[in-house]
């Protein structure tokens, strides 16, 4: 039963869907990486350099 139903599915428009949501959620991100203010954009700049550990999502 199982078998017949997996053999029912129709696979072939999954790979488009899963683009989609691909270019979907990659938008999302160039579009919350332009939003972030200056001082933010430099304090995540900073993470590879700093020593000191520290949440850069916060204001100090």
């Amino acid at each position: 039963m199982i078998r017949d139903l997996v053999s029912a599915l129709d696979y072939s428009n999954c790979a488009e869907i899963a683009l989609g949501l691909f270019v979907a959620a990659f938008a999302v991100m160039v579009y919350g990486t332009m939003r972030l203010s200056r001082s933010a954009t430099d304090r995540f700049a900073s993470i590879p350099l700093s020593d000191k550990v520290e949440d850069p999502r916060y204001d100090r």
